[in-house]
């Protein structure tokens, strides 16, 4: 109940004047509905005398039907006032939980497949539009009907009101026994479907992997697996909503046996007249509707509460911000890095340390180099000076401060991280490489740089092909030289470059180097490469080794004395020479 109070603080109370006004239609609109059988009464009263003197049938009828009209176009409003607002809170929460995702580290997103955080921003939102919006609409109008209702029930005859209750009381006793289990259901069925997603996702991902080798059948077999999970908790699911229904039916059918029974008799007896039976039988069917929807309305709200939960569940743990909240201004200009006894371990396994004890210095505008075999802490160490995991405290410095004090999204505006495996989406190449930036004469500048001019020349549409999903039109070598022009592009103070041109020939490899090295103010760079040929013109190259710093210097040094650098040069140097 905390939970839901606090989302209708949050999300629901701006459009208090909304359901506010949404609400005295609703009662407008009930109170026509209650009225309008004292009404019906009072005409089979006068009929039931066989005569109308004074013509009151016509203006009773004229009455009703007028007041039918009004209740179309009120209840009309009341559901126009009650499903906008349901439909904003889904764009409120929706932008709320896209800036909270993109504000986690990457820490965060490694806990949540893909496909469940796809889940809750669709199926789980949903359920909550349906809570800001129907949910509301259908708690408002059952309690204002109810409540009205057996307001004339009582206004006709306290005694026959009070039997009816009877066999409602009952019903809505019975459907209490269903709601505990319906809510673990609802919530059973949306982690089902949110692994049934995920699955989809990524096998729509790697289909051309999954066909590669054939696999089309086990991955078949999984999907059916997560489908008939999923389709069988509906099912039970189903089932219970099917029990609650007729449960509430049961209950409003049971009290036309009770009204006949105790209300004909008094009919008889003239303690209650035949017209006011009637109206009483009218509003006995006219309560029979929301005790009905009870079932639906039931359903829905634990729908609703469990999704609440989900959405809860990723909106709730606060991204890792050191920094906050007297964060230090970030460099504009290309900043001197210095990292001091850095010893790193990830959050998922504290006890595991990927790298020990790393020192070197970098200056402002200087180039470092790292070459290490796989798993020594390459990436790691990326990771850290670009802040996607925080390294601890005192470790990195940046301009002599401690890059946990700086503030993130300044540091993150002031740096440009080009990743071995870049993401193109499915958009033009320019739109890929711009993200957003102006285009201000930089892009051209840019695409020269790397090289990708000559293949644009190439491509069907030039700059504004378009590139397909991951940028499946691409070469692998294109995709990353488009990634590294996405970097270049934003002229950062801070480069880094996470092996981006492995998928690149010896000649193409050089020219974005060198164009680099020309430009007028050189941001600081850090650049990971398993060929020499992309680190030999680094001012600084670093060693790593089972994420230990085992040798620094210049190319030239590193050259002169054994070791892994000297060995992978002199075999690289040898292959080139014999091809």
């Amino acid at each position: 109940m905390r939970r839901l109070l606090r989302f209708a603080r949050r999300y629901m109370t701006p459009y208090l004047h909304w359901y506010a006004l949404g609400i005295v239609l609703l009662f407008i609109t009930n109170w026509l509905s209650v009225t309008i059988p004292l009404y019906i009464g009072d005409a089979v009263d006068i009929l039931r005398h066989g005569s109308d003197p004074e013509g009151a049938i016509p203006g009773i009828a004229l009455t009703v039907a007028g007041m039918g009209l009004l209740i179309i176009l009120v209840r009309t409003g009341s559901r126009v006032l009650f499903f906008t607002p349901g439909r904003l809170v889904e764009s409120a929460v929706k932008h709320d939980l896209f800036v909270r995702l993109l504000a986690q580290q990457p820490g965060f997103h490694q806990k949540w497949p893909a496909g469940d955080l796809i889940s809750r921003m669709t199926s789980d939102v949903n359920f909550l539009r349906l809570l800001g919006g129907f949910v509301a609409l259908s708690v408002v109008n059952s309690t204002v009907a109810i409540t009205l209702t057996f307001g004339q029930m009582i206004r006709i005859s306290p005694w026959l009101a009070l039997c009816v209750l009877g066999p409602i009381l009952l019903g809505m006793g019975v459907v209490q026994l269903f709601i505990q289990r319906m809510f673990l259901l609802v919530r059973r069925m949306q982690g089902e479907l949110a692994s049934l997603s995920d699955h989809i996702l990524s096998s729509y991902q790697n289909v051309a992997t999954i066909k590669g080798f054939n696999a089309e059948p086990a991955f078949m077999g999984t999907f059916d697996g997560l489908n008939a999970t999923y389709l069988g908790t509906s099912r039970e699911r189903a089932d219970m909503r099917a029990a609650i229904g007729p449960t509430m039916a049961l209950s409003a059918s049971a009290n036309v046996f009770v009204l006949l029974y105790v209300g004909g008799p008094m009919a008889i007896e003239g303690t209650l007249s035949v017209g006011e039976l009637v109206a009483f039988t009218s509003l006995l069917g006219y309560i029979s509707g929301p005790l009905r929807g009870l079932s639906f309305l039931v359903s829905s709200a634990k729908q609703a509460q469990a999704a609440l939960e989900r959405v809860d569940a990723v909106m709730d743990p606060v991204p890792e911000r050191p920094d906050l909240p007297e964060p230090v201004l970030a460099p504009t200009r290309p900043p001197r890095i210095e990292v001091r006894g850095l010893t790193f371990a990830y959050p998922d396994e504290p006890e595991t340390d990927v790298l020990t004890d790393i020192s070197f210095s970098l200056e402002a505008g200087q180039t470092l180099g790292i070459l290490g075999a796989t798993g020594s802490g390459k990436t790691t160490l990326l990771r850290c000076l670009a802040r996607l995991f925080n390294p601890p405290e005192e470790t990195v410095f940046v301009d002599g401060l401690c890059i946990r004090t700086i503030d993130l999204d300044g540091w993150r505006r002031s740096l440009a991280q080009v990743p071995q495996r870049a993401f193109l989406f499915s958009e033009s190449l320019k739109d890929n490489i711009l993200l957003g930036q102006p285009d201000d004469g930089r892009l051209e500048a840019v695409l020269t740089m790397t090289a990708m001019d000559v293949d644009i020349a190439a491509l069907p549409d030039g700059v504004q092909t378009e590139v397909g999903e991951a940028g499946v039109m691409l070469s692998g070598g294109q995709r990353q030289r488009s990634a590294l022009a996405r970097g270049l592009v934003r002229e950062p103070a801070m480069l880094i470059l996470d092996d981006v041109l492995s998928a690149v020939d010896h000649e193409t490899e050089a020219e974005p180097i060198t164009a680099l090295k020309g430009r007028g103010v050189v941001p600081t760079t850090v650049i990971v490469a398993n060929r020499i040929s992309a680190l030999q013109h680094a001012d600084r190259i670093i060693v790593l080794e089972q994420g230990r710093l085992i040798a620094q210097g210049t190319h030239q040094e590193l050259c002169e004395v054994d070791g892994p650098y000297r060995d992978t040069w002199l075999r690289q140097r040898e292959g080139a020479e014999a091809s």
